[in-house]
């Protein structure tokens, strides 16, 4: 296969298997930083975008579905040592430095948390148990944390390609919350048995392409209809999510990644792909973005605050890629040099560049 010239960064690959998925998550990153820039400048898009698709919804479905491509890609040439200290340097950074940047842009994102709260903030699990999320959309690291574990626990017992089957389980997951919503009337956390279920579909779909796995079918039917289903039958009791939307948004999410899938074989044009390197730091940083352009009070509303956000994020994730994240990946990959005895030669199939961390949307689990 005919490789494309490297780009400067990290997340670009040299095949043309894997920079599809480097475009499919750049464009589901900016879905989410559109969404949320012109919900916040346009009341009418806000209530259209309630009632209809959510552009941020359908990105952390992409966003999902490449985790689950990626990630069980990486674990097969990797050590779980390894692989536990390359994901550590690629996320951890880059996401304590937004952390600490929010907190200076908004003083008041702690909204009175405690300790205990801040901690798990600071880990990265706030997600996994409801706590505040004080960098908004950080809550979703953790679901991509507990899919990690789930997948380096496989690897360790060699069940790995057997994995993907727990995507049932999670689907059974998400319905059985979602009856305990309609019965309740309480709001509970079914975006993360639904998510780790898209992740599944996502590693059915490498298994596909490594192997010729016919998983995927049958979880792809079975999400298709059980995920609407359960919308319409108790997600989200508040009412912040109806469940046309809820199920638009996934059906569009799971579209959106197909669309990239089916195009796997072409070029992407490198725009595209530097798009997608970025997309983790811009996905941490729009929000800051957002809270200091909302101080300015000399820039008119409307698409004059959109434009600005935009150049900003853009510009400012970018630098934060080179001179953070990218440095950051270079130490995790020097730590983890050391094979382990036994542990087979990494393969560049099988240890993409492209393996970088997944920017999920921002929300909060209980709404989702």
């Amino acid at each position: 296969m005919q490789t494309q010239q490297a780009l400067p960064t990290a997340a670009v690959d040299r095949t043309r298997r894997i920079t599809f998925l480097e475009g499919a998550r750049g464009v589901a990153a900016f879905m989410v930083l559109a969404q949320h820039l012109i919900a916040d400048q346009y009341p009418g898009y806000r209530a259209w975008s309630h009632d209809w698709v959510d552009l941020g919804r359908v990105g952390v479905v992409a966003f999902f579905l490449v985790s689950g491509y990626v990630i069980p890609l990486s674990l097969a040439g990797q050590s779980l040592r390894a692989f536990a200290v390359r994901r550590f340097f690629r996320l951890y950074p880059v996401y304590w430095l937004a952390f600490a940047l929010y907190l200076l842009a908004d003083p008041g994102a702690l909204g009175g948390a405690g300790a205990p709260v801040v901690l798990l903030n600071v880990a990265m699990l706030h997600g996994l148990v409801g706590a505040l999320s004080i960098l908004p959309p950080a809550w979703t690291l953790s679901i991509e944390l507990l899919f990690y574990v789930q997948s380096a626990a496989a690897k360790a017992i060699r069940l790995l390609d057997t994995a993907v089957y727990a995507g049932y389980g999670w689907l059974a997951l998400y319905l059985l919350l979602c009856v305990g919503e309609m019965t309740t009337g309480r709001d509970l956390p079914t975006t993360l048995p639904m998510l780790l279920f898209v992740a599944a579909l996502g590693h059915a779909l490498h298994l596909r392409d490594a192997r010729g796995h016919r998983a995927w079918q049958g979880l792809l039917a079975a999400g298709a209809v059980a995920v609407p289903a359960g919308a319409y039958v108790g997600v989200d009791g508040g009412g912040e999510w109806p469940p046309f939307t809820y199920s638009a948004s996934f059906l569009a999410g799971l579209a959106l990644f197909g669309g990239f899938y089916v195009a796997r074989r072409h070029r992407f044009g490198r725009t595209l792909v530097l798009l997608g390197a970025i997309s983790y730091a811009v996905y941490l940083i729009h929000p800051i973005v957002m809270a200091v352009t909302e101080r300015l009070t000399w820039l008119p509303d409307g698409w004059a605050v959109v434009a600005v956000d935009v150049a900003a994020t853009t510009g400012i994730g970018w630098l934060v890629h080179r001179l953070l994240e990218l440095p950051s990946i270079g130490v995790g990959r020097r730590l983890s040099r050391t094979r382990r005895s036994g542990e087979p030669a990494a393969t560049p199939a099988a240890t993409p560049a492209a393996a970088a961390p997944v920017a999920p949307a921002a929300g909060n689990v209980s709404s989702v």
